[in-house]
């Protein structure tokens, strides 16, 4: 009979692991926490990764620091944003890659987990400019 080596069995179980942690193909979202701020939690994260290229210079919205909520308002009108469902928001499709026009944003990479999770749940909480 012939001996398993080990790198194989260590392949094995961490292949395991990693199909064991899936859930319809979806890796559990990070936690967030509540009451998050427009200002202090979602800003910054358009200023880093969207306000390079969405800028009046470039392309709109406008998501620098100071026109980027009046530029979500608009996408709140637009029915891009639904406050208060996340779920159903393009802006979300479009952060996940699941966008049914094929618009991934941003298109340099997709964002962290963790800050997706969190304008997700800015938006379920109301996509509020607080």
């Amino acid at each position: 009979m012939k001996t398993v080596h080990k790198p194989i069995i260590l392949i094995a179980v961490a292949a395991g692991f990693l199909l064991g942690a899936c859930d319809n193909d979806k890796f559990p979202e990070p936690e967030v926490k509540d009451n998050v701020s427009f200002a202090l939690d979602i800003q910054p994260i358009l200023t880093a990764e969207c306000a390079s290229c969405h800028n009046p210079s470039e392309v709109e919205p406008d998501f620098r620091e100071g026109y980027a909520y009046e530029s979500m308002e608009e996408l709140i009108d637009e029915g891009d944003i639904i406050p208060g469902n996340a779920e159903a928001s393009e802006l979300i499709e479009m952060l996940e890659g699941n966008s049914e026009d094929g618009n991934t944003m941003p298109p340099a990479g997709p964002m962290s987990p963790a800050k997706i999770a969190l304008i997700k749940k800015w938006i379920d909480e109301g996509a509020l400019n607080n």
